[in-house]
């Protein structure tokens, strides 16, 4: 047996190829991004003339029909659908019923600014469960990055009761709203990345959107005697809405299954914190949005634990085996 057997040279022990990220997954979340820094000022137009209840059923109900000739004929959807009909129906649950509960509430007692801010936590969110599911590897860097953000988090929960912001107890019900909207999205990004690495972007968003959609009709008519009237929903609002349904909800939410083929789910949610920057342009621009010394701290605590977060941690390289030859005995 020769040297060349034994440890590298041994076909048995193939070389692990170093890890390489398509340059496409990059414009994919650039897309993400730019398309869904529009999504909470589109909210803040739209919460306060149309129902809270309803705006999720019409949202997510017409993008996910608008999606379905596109992916009903195609295996992927039809082999989701039979093998993991559960874990969609999880997916869809934390996205639209849940989540949109949490963030339109939110949305309409907090600030512009609060949602870009307190959003920026999503990462925290999924790495926590991408770790307790396995799906990544636990860092020391990255909890303290979680503890860092989370301290953020109080520090404008507790600017808004002590009376610092403009809203009071109003805006500091809305923060924590947004908590659980942050919670259930990380929960919605990190439950459904296998889904997509799977089946594909396109047939998951519309399993996600129809069956979500379905699981929101109980909480749509739940309310339906204390409607408004339609007639006296502005235009402005009828846009906004629109706008919601198809550029944020189907292109935005697209674009990030794209990512999320291609890139670590808490990679993707990192990214996606470039969002709460042009989140907030939009809040000062549309709404008059101002940042008060709490919020600003607590953003910049945020933003220090994203930085710990985004550092990955050292892989570890386990030596491989060396096999020795046995002699033989004539």
């Amino acid at each position: 047996m020769s040297d060349d057997s034994l440890g590298e040279g041994d076909s048995s022990f193939p070389k692990p190829k170093p890890p390489t990220t398509d340059p496409t997954a990059y414009f994919y979340l650039v897309m993400m991004v730019l398309i869904g820094s529009s999504t909470a000022p589109s909210a803040r137009y739209v919460v306060h003339e149309i129902p809270v209840g309803l705006i999720p059923l019409i949202r997510f109900g017409i993008s996910g029909l608008v999606l379905l000739p596109f992916v009903w004929r195609s295996e992927g959807f039809r082999r989701m659908l039979r093998n993991d009909l559960p874990r969609l129906l999880i997916t869809g649950a934390c996205c639209i019923p849940i989540n949109q509960f949490f963030f339109l509430n939110g949305a309409r007692l907090a600030p512009t600014t609060h949602v870009a801010l307190i959003y920026a936590a999503c990462p925290l969110v999924v790495l926590a469960l991408a770790t307790v599911l396995r799906q990544e590897h636990f860092a020391v860097n990255r909890l303290l990055g979680v503890l860092s953000s989370m301290l953020g988090l109080f520090v404008i929960a507790l600017g808004n009761f002590n009376g610092q912001a403009a809203g009071g107890s109003d805006v500091a019900r809305g923060d924590l709203l947004l908590i659980g909207a942050v919670t259930s999205w990380g929960a919605y990004l990190t439950v459904g990345k296998p889904l997509v690495g799977r089946y594909g972007s396109l047939p998951v968003l519309a399993g996600t959107f129809l069956f979500g959609s379905l699981l929101d009709v109980p909480i749509a008519f739940w309310n339906m005697n204390s409607w408004p009237p339609f007639s006296g929903v502005s235009n402005r609002a009828w846009l906004a809405l629109l706008h919601l349904t198809f550029i944020p909800t189907i292109f935005g939410l697209w674009f990030q299954n794209l990512a999320l083929h291609k890139l670590d789910s808490s990679q993707v949610a990192t990214f996606g914190n470039l969002s709460p920057v042009l989140t907030m342009i939009w809040g000062a621009l549309l709404f008059g949005d101002r940042l008060t010394p709490t919020l600003a701290l607590g953003g910049t605590l945020i933003m220090v634990g994203l930085f710990g977060t985004n550092r990955g941690p050292k892989r570890i390289v386990i030596p491989r085996p060396v096999r020795t030859q046995v002699p033989v005995s004539s």
